[in-house]
């Protein structure tokens, strides 16, 4: 599909559906942030547009915000291996809008020390794991895609070479949950896939039960790292 419609996108242009797509779901705001210093806003915007017109991605105005989401043509256009994204899920858009945030402020930090921030968004984790761990049929099972988000970290971010998997934390789960994750993150960390997990928690009641939990289930000090969500964002802001 992608050659026949190679005329449709500019470069530019492209590079922003791109990471839209990538994103899976970002607000224009954060679409102009992480693409300063390489795209103008006003590019983003009549890019934005052109998108819209082409059934490439839709929006959606939620309070002050303007939400963008990759659509599936948009995604077969690209000739994108990440899994068709369809619907906005509003219970979960906070979330994924303060995931963004952190990205943006990761992506602000190494533009400051002249560096391009290296990074998997929870889209690709999640498209990764469907594909090692899903068949055909089982991508169909919403019970089953239900269970994906606890088996993926939110984000990971490369640094130096190491893997780090990313959590943001705006509620306490139940202790089980807890348990789970962090058992996963354990044997994930020993095996080498991620070298630490780092939680961006709301609150120090959060940071807390993390810990605790962290503790149950034979974490070690070097493989966790804790931080509140706010003093990320204000390191993070532009200055």
């Amino acid at each position: 599909m992608q050659a026949s419609q190679s005329s449709i996108l500019a470069a530019k242009q492209e590079k922003v559906l791109e990471v839209i797509n990538r994103f899976g779901v970002i607000s224009s705001t954060q679409l102009v942030d992480y693409l300063e210093g390489e795209i103008s806003h006003v590019t983003v915007y009549n890019t934005k547009k052109k998108l819209l017109s082409l059934g490439f991605i839709t929006e959606k105005k939620i309070g002050y915000t303007l939400v963008l989401a990759v659509r599936p043509r948009g995604v077969d256009y690209l000739g994108s291996p990440l899994t068709p994204f369809t619907k906005l899920n509003f219970g979960l858009l906070n979330h994924q809008m303060l995931m963004n945030d952190c990205l943006m402020a990761f992506n602000q930090l190494e533009k400051r020390k002249g560096k391009e921030l290296q990074f998997l968004t929870e889209r690709e984790l999640r498209s990764e794991y469907l594909d090692q761990n899903f068949s055909r049929n089982e991508r169909k099972n919403p019970t089953k895609l239900k269970q994906v988000p606890d088996r993926i970290p939110d984000f990971v971010v490369i640094e130096d070479e190491q893997r780090i998997a990313y959590e943001v934390e705006l509620t306490q789960k139940s202790s089980k949950r807890y348990l789970a994750k962090m058992e996963r993150y354990r044997n994930e960390i020993r095996e080498g896939r991620y070298n630490m997990v780092r939680y961006l928690c709301k609150t120090n009641q959060i940071k807390d039960t993390v810990i605790k939990h962290a503790k149950r289930a034979g974490i070690e000090a070097k493989m966790l790292q804790l931080e509140l969500v706010g003093r990320l964002l204000t390191v993070g802001e532009k200055q």
